[in-house]
């Protein structure tokens, strides 16, 4: 019984290792200035805001059970989102539920 138990404590920690060594590594595409660059966040209508980068869009919906995030850009634009999402009054936490428009690697790295 202890060397089952063993046995499968070892394969979870083992594949837990394997799983995370792949699962950080961030291959970012080749950029434009234009798709890092700063833009202002705006109040689109109702409770849809603007608060993406220069050229590459994310909408922030906002709700009382949370927000939605829909594309997230560059992964170096996650500070201009975060600063985008807190220079209109709302909470970065309050960030529930992030959403995808293309499969595209460049809306979903942030």
């Amino acid at each position: 019984m202890f060397k089952y138990l063993f046995n499968n404590i070892l394969l979870a920690v083992l594949l837990s290792i394997s799983l995370s060594l792949n699962a950080q590594k961030i291959n970012e595409p080749r950029t434009t200035a234009e798709w890092t660059a700063t833009y202002q966040p705006f109040r689109i209508a109702g409770n849809l805001y603007y608060v993406g980068t220069y050229d590459l869009a994310c909408y922030l919906i906002t709700t009382t059970k949370g927000n939605i995030l829909i594309n997230t850009g560059l992964a170096e634009s996650e500070s201009q989102i975060r600063s985008n999402i807190e220079a209109l009054g709302f909470k970065f936490s309050d960030t529930k539920i992030l959403l995808t428009t293309q499969a595209h690697r460049a809306r979903v790295l942030s």
